[in-house]
């Protein structure tokens, strides 16, 4: 009988941008040198978006020792979307993957994303696709959440139920067009992301996203607010530079 050669799994490139997370760099530094410990196919980056409390520092003392984990620490403070695009542009693995850095979605969810992009170029998760903890979210950023979401699909041409969730992954090639295109810096560009893997033809996939039941909505109402209004003035940036033809392989 001849046996089977074990297949190799592929190689991830696992980003986690943080900002001003000192006191969650010893958590998240011990589910890490767990998670990494069996995981050797996956290389995991801290991006520190320009904290101001010490985070680099923090996350370089809970990950000393962990070969295959690295903090980078950016000078200025720029936006998710830039951490995101400067942990992974140069990634040489084959799947590029990004978490909340507070692990919001536990490590677990990497499972179902690298299955996913064996059959896609983009796997995003979706929190309507999983039953979250007691409570969910709260009712007011609930409802900013929902609003958002439409108005993305509407302005964007997509219809994705969620388009914010901290959890996307993309194919290497996919994952360079995408990213040396990218223009937005903070909370919309993950709905830019899915604008431009429309535009380019790109086959999206969906896996569920289940929030962790130790993770706390933080974010000010006020904050939220703005946040949200400040998406609306994207979604226009975004539609300009489509029509002016800003994209570089749009």
């Amino acid at each position: 009988m001849v046996r089977r050669k074990k297949e190799k799994p592929p190689s991830v490139l696992l980003v986690l941008p943080v900002h001003n997370e000192v006191a969650q760099a010893p958590r998240v530094g011990r589910a890490i040198r767990v998670f990494l410990g069996k995981n050797r196919h996956v290389s995991l980056r801290v991006v520190d978006d320009g904290s101001d409390d010490g985070t680099a520092e923090a996350f370089r003392r809970a990950l000393r020792g962990v070969k295959n984990a690295s903090v980078m620490a950016l000078p200025q403070n720029g936006g998710k979307g830039r951490a995101v695009r400067l942990g992974l542009t140069g990634g040489r693995q084959d799947f590029w993957v990004f978490m909340d850095g507070d692990l919001a979605y536990d490590f677990h969810h990497l499972t179902p994303m690298v299955k996913a992009l064996r059959e896609h170029d983009v796997v995003i998760g979706s929190r309507s696709m999983a039953a979250q903890p007691d409570g969910g979210l709260p009712a007011r950023r609930a409802f900013l959440g929902w609003g958002f979401n439409r108005l993305a699909c509407v302005w964007l041409g997509f219809n994705y139920p969620d388009t914010q969730a901290g959890l996307k992954g993309f194919r290497r090639a996919a994952g360079q067009k995408l990213f040396s295109s990218q223009k937005l810096g903070d909370f919309a560009f993950d709905a830019e992301l899915l604008y431009l893997a429309r535009k380019l033809g790109l086959k999206v996939g969906q896996i569920p996203a289940r929030v962790s039941g130790l993770h706390s909505y933080k974010t000010s109402q006020v904050k939220l607010t703005l946040d949200t209004l400040r998406c609306l003035l994207d979604f226009l940036r975004i539609r300009f530079w489509s029509w002016t033809g800003q994209y570089r392989h749009s």
